[in-house]
């Protein structure tokens, strides 16, 4: 029998190569069976494992729970992104299972065309995928059922929304187990839980915003009236959405809530694009809140709203007939960085856009309440006023632009126990007359929210939709809904939601790339109003010009002014070439950084590598022949 050393190199490394294979294919057969229930994820936003609020919701289970997974056998002939997909959701719900201890039990269920089981999936509200041009189905979609058999259903899982879904499972187990889901009452000047029918002239129709429905799916809501006597004492969590036109007696039934232990949520905006889209003027009316910040200690001027350079929204704007991309100052895009980490409300949020929000400033101090600053603009903003806002000229509001070099406050936090803002009841008619005592100073604890902006709940600020097969289905692009739903959980003590946001946005910005944008579009911006005040100085003067001559009398004009004409109309077209130069020299460094960026991922560290191993392969060689 031959010795190890009686082989020479090739068959040594031919053996060891075959060695290799043998035992990476029986490591993976034993790990397959031995070591199943382990996992271990190494990515950073941690995408295959369940987040803490999973954890605890399935913590909290206290009966079993039935998770019924529909997935047909013959998906991957009819959609193969379908089938990959299933595979990602089976391994997810395993998780479930396994951290359950028991208490969810788990069942794949193939639904075959015209079987009992295709019925019952169909009679859960289950949509299917057709097969071809035949009467037959496929379906991939699961129903969470507890033990009184109330059943949520995910009517199909949709590969696109995968980033969401173990926030959609967890929703459901948190309301399921829930003996009874938090009431949010809800007091509304915007129809943001949709207005009129689509058949009927009057009222015009608004269809419900988005946010209400991702709201409805795990809360009660009552609409309350602005002009209500009271606020129900059921009632865990009052939300106000852009408070105006309220009556003496609302606010003080407001005031008495709060006095009651209550907690509540205020969206409080200087300026509505809603309201602009229904016909109002929407700083004719100021907020009606204002009694109840200044007992807070807070003041909020309706008649200013931020601007920021450095959050700004890329937009699209023609000027000169010529469409460029521009920062828009009152449309912020608020990343993780102006986010507070350590509140549970937007710790784990990466991004919330705002439109036109409005800053709050913190007055005096008031015993027995603190103040914690939530949300935040960058240094590179400023107040501008609220006219502005019908009329904007993103141009024009760059070239005034004027730095504050501070941070404004875009939402907050009030804990504490605050005393009542009125000094009694408002005096009511005979026939109603009031049962209750007036409550001086809260009875309990209270929290309270606030957020300078109510227009970023609309559609178009945080989500796209989509109707695939009669279920619409939501594509969110900013986490403002995150941040409502994280409010009025943590306002009504529910908390199990709060950690599976940043699942749900994960981008991975180039930060050098746009701070070198934003250093540049400083520089750039100065030039542009060097160069437009110029054009403007320069119009104005030909202008004047010009009307002498249109008096009719051309000896009014001297040769001189004639040539001064002719050298204004040439000093335009220069300054006018310079001014687009400016505007286009920006998008064009940027580009081109963008490109070389490309180039070295792609092309220079792809190389380097090879090099690298190529100089690492030689040096091995070398010294191998100075051996012998």
């Amino acid at each position: 029998m031959k010795k190890l050393s009686d082989f020479d190199r090739s068959t040594l490394g031919v053996i060891g190569l075959v060695l290799a294979v043998i035992l990476f294919f029986s490591v993976n057969v034993i790990a397959a069976f031995t070591l199943k229930n382990y996992r271990m994820d190494l990515t950073q936003a941690k995408l295959y494992s369940l987040s803490e609020g999973s954890l605890r919701a399935v913590r909290q289970i206290k009966e079993p729970i039935t998770i019924r997974f529909y997935l047909s056998g013959k998906l991957a002939k009819v959609s193969q992104t379908h089938a990959t997909y299933a595979v990602r959701v089976i391994e997810l719900l395993e998780q479930y299972a396994s951290a359950s201890n028991g208490k969810i039990r788990l069942e794949v269920i193939d639904p075959e065309p015209f079987s009992r089981k295709e019925d019952e999936a169909l009679s859960y509200g289950l949509k299917g995928i057709p097969v071809g041009n035949s009467s037959e189905y496929v379906y991939i979609g699961m129903t969470i059922s507890n033990a009184s058999d109330r059943r949520r259903t995910i009517a199909m899982l949709d590969p696109s929304r995968e980033r969401f879904l173990e926030y959609d499972i967890t929703k459901y187990l948190t309301d399921l187990t829930r003996a009874k889901r938090p009431t949010i009452g809800i007091i509304s000047t915007l129809p943001i839980d949709g207005r009129g029918e689509p058949h009927l002239m009057y009222p015009k129709y608004h269809p419900r915003w988005a946010v209400m429905n991702v709201v409805r799916d795990i809360f009660d809501v009552r609409f309350i009236s602005r002009q209500t006597l009271d606020i129900p004492s059921d009632i865990d969590v009052l939300m106000l959405v852009n408070p105006k036109k309220f009556n003496e007696e609302t606010m003080y039934a407001i005031d008495q809530y709060i006095m009651r232990g209550g907690n509540m949520l205020v969206l409080i905006d200087p300026f509505s694009e809603v309201e602009v889209a229904l016909g109002e003027v929407p700083y004719s009316i100021r907020p009606d809140i204002d009694k109840l910040l200044t007992n807070w200690g807070i003041s909020f001027d309706p008649t200013q709203f931020v601007a920021d350079t450095t959050l700004a929204r890329t937009v699209s704007h023609t000027e000169e007939e010529k469409a460029l991309q521009t920062k828009f100052p009152p449309w912020l895009a608020v990343n993780e960085n102006y986010l507070s980490p350590e509140d549970p409300v937007t710790s784990a949020i990466n991004l919330v856009n705002l439109s036109y929000a409005g800053s709050f400033n913190i007055t005096k101090k008031i015993d027995e309440l603190t103040v914690t600053p939530l949300i935040f603009s960058s240094k590179e903003s400023e107040l501008i006023s609220t006219v502005r806002g019908l009329s904007p000229d993103p141009a024009a509001m760059l070239r005034g632009f004027k730095a504050s070099n501070k941070n404004m406050i875009l939402g907050l936090r009030i804990k504490g126990t605050p005393d009542s803002a009125f000094e009694k009841a408002p005096v009511r008619n005979f026939l109603k007359q009031r049962t209750e005592p007036h409550i001086a100073k809260a009875s309990a604890p209270v929290n309270i929210i606030l957020i300078a902006d109510s227009d970023f709940l609309a559609d178009k600020f945080w989500t796209t939709k989509s109707d695939m097969l009669g279920v619409e289905q939501l594509y969110p692009f900013a986490g403002n809904a995150d941040l409502i739903v994280n409010a009025l959980d943590n306002l009504s003590g529910a908390t199990s939601l709060i950690d599976l946001r940043s699942k749900a946005e994960w981008r991975r910005p180039f930060t050098v790339i746009e701070n070198m944008a934003l250093n540049a579009g400083r520089q750039y911006r100065e030039q542009e109003t060097i160069l437009f005040n110029a054009l403007q100085e320069t119009q104005n003067r030909l202008k004047e010009l010009m009307e002498q001559s249109s008096t009719g009398n051309k000896e009014l004009l001297s040769h001189e002014d004639k040539t001064e004409i002719q050298s204004l109309q040439k000093r335009i077209i220069e300054l006018r070439s310079a001014l687009r130069a400016v505007q286009n020299v920006l998008s064009q460094d940027i580009l081109a950084l963008q490109s070389t960026i490309i180039l070295l991922n792609v092309v220079f560290v792809p190389a380097l590598l090879v090099i690298i191993a190529l100089f690492i392969a030689w040096r091995r060689r070398v010294r191998r022949t100075q051996s012998r």
